[in-house]
């Protein structure tokens, strides 16, 4: 993506976020946005025609209003003005920078966890518990993976930070030791 089209994307998602705050409705614009991109992931199509200049003004407020009927007023606004100001195919794009920095402003962290074996429910809490620690997280989504390549241990990553105590990494540390 371009410089200045991040920095668009950026604007609009910062933008959406203090307003979301300021209203109150943090949660509410978060579903509002999540379920948005679902339905531009199901219909890629979809953003492709509402911004089409074949499509006119009121059937183009038609389908906005059919999209968000249930969604809170500054989720629909923000459609009409990327709409108006051309920027409609930047949505997806928005709406992840606006998770992200949502995520960001709570404390909330993704985190890939993965094992060698399934990991049992009260191991997974142990887990997340260690994590947290060590990020200072507030919260964590986590997602779990099984991948016997790694032995034993775990890997937990997020995007700032890696903590790698699989039997793998330990073996083949070992392996450079003796070798260097």
């Amino acid at each position: 993506m371009a410089k200045k089209t991040r920095q668009i994307v950026n604007q609009y998602a910062q933008a959406i976020l203090e307003l979301a705050a300021e209203q109150h409705n943090s949660d509410e614009v978060v579903a509002d946005l999540t379920a948005l991109k679902q339905v531009i992931a199901e219909q890629p199509m979809l953003l492709v025609t509402l911004a089409s200049r074949e499509l006119d003004a009121k059937n183009q407020d038609q389908l906005v209003n059919t999209l968000t009927k249930t969604a809170v007023p500054s989720v629909q606004n923000l459609l009409r003005i990327l709409m108006a100001n051309g920027r409609l195919m930047l949505l997806d794009q928005i709406i992840d920078d606006f998770l992200d920095l949502y995520k960001q402003s709570q404390g909330i962290v993704d985190v890939d966890i993965i094992t060698a074996l399934e990991v049992e429910q009260d191991q997974k809490a142990k887990l997340e518990a260690a994590f947290i620690r060590h990020s200072g997280a507030k919260q964590l989504n986590p997602t779990y993976q099984v991948d016997p390549t790694i032995i034993g241990g775990v890997i937990m990553q997020s995007k700032s930070l890696l903590v790698d105590g699989s039997l793998r990494t330990k073996i083949t540390q070992m392996k450079a030791q003796l070798l260097g």
